[in-house]
């Protein structure tokens, strides 16, 4: 898949997205097997119920993935999505009417950054920039790189 294809229509880069790149679920994955490696279920009587905990990791391990919003991945409800593919846009963008209310029901905070930087450095540009921040582990919709690798050594 091209990095092009990696554009969902309002403009979140699915490279960066936990679903699409596996983060949530291989971070279920590892959850579990240290949960299985250091016995927390005798750890967790009376305070939780460690059941439906693994069942919620379970859950995590086989339902977190999206194939992209380019390849229908995505909410099925998304507006945005359908705006885009009624005028044959890319991402919104690209549209005059941008901000509109479509949008705001599917974006991030940061939406208004990402849009004055694609202005700033333009569509190829800024797809290769988004593509950097993802190599880089920044999550998108976190709005932060993400590092899952013990801290306590500085």
């Amino acid at each position: 898949m091209g990095n092009y294809e990696l554009v969902a229509s309002c403009s979140d880069y699915c490279g960066s997205c936990g679903q699409y790149n596996g983060l949530i679920r291989e971070t279920a994955i590892q959850m579990k097997e240290f949960t299985d490696l250091y016995g927390f279920e005798f750890r967790s009587k009376g305070l939780f119920d460690f059941e439906q905990f693994i069942k919620g990791l379970e859950w995590f391990i086989e339902n977190a993935k999206c194939p992209g919003c380019q390849q229908g991945g995505g909410p099925t409800w998304c507006e945005v999505k359908k705006c885009n593919l009624i005028k044959e846009l890319r991402i919104c963008f690209e549209c005059g009417e941008f901000p509109c209310s479509k949008i705001k029901y599917v974006s991030d905070p940061d939406i208004m950054d990402r849009y004055k930087r694609f202005k700033e450095i333009g569509f190829e540009k800024w797809v290769e920039e988004q593509r950097q921040n993802a190599k880089e582990g920044y999550e998108i919709h976190l709005r932060k790189v993400i590092h899952l690798k013990p801290n306590f050594f500085g």
